[in-house]
């Protein structure tokens, strides 16, 4: 977990420029193969662990600030595991918790041109604001 996650994934959608220019491609991809990771059934274990890193959750944040509007939307298939987890650690809690009010404003315009488009991106959307809007 740590070799794959810790040294490679996560220094990879942290970089914000490369020498051979290729950074969007590799920050985009990493962040769809880690998606696709985090939401195979047979990775549960691999999931739980991820989602319940304090360190992982603020990347996620980080990465639906991006400049980019692919990046965001796959950030934000990552970042809606998070808040769907039933148990979450109290440190992921009260990250969300401490950002709630700015997450729930920013997620309110994120991607606002898909919603009429993709039902199912609007369903997810609205439950991960309601979840977010909930905490107490």
């Amino acid at each position: 977990y740590d070799a794959i996650f810790e040294q490679r994934f996560n220094p990879n959608l942290l970089k914000t420029n490369s020498e051979d220019g290729n950074t969007y491609i590799l920050r985009r991809v990493a962040l769809q193969i880690l998606s696709t990771v985090l939401l195979t059934r047979s990775n549960y274990a691999i999931m739980m662990r991820y989602i319940s890193q304090k360190q992982n959750l603020i990347l996620c944040m980080l990465l639906l600030r991006d400049t980019s509007p692919h990046i965001t939307l796959d950030a934000f298939h990552v970042f809606k595991i998070f808040v769907a987890n039933p148990n979450k650690p109290p440190e992921i809690i009260k990250i969300l918790r401490d950002n709630q009010v700015k997450l729930v404003k920013y997620l309110e315009t994120l991607h606002k041109e898909k919603e009429a488009s993709d039902a199912q991106f609007r369903d997810e959307k609205a439950l991960v604001i309601q979840t977010i809007d909930g905490l107490t």
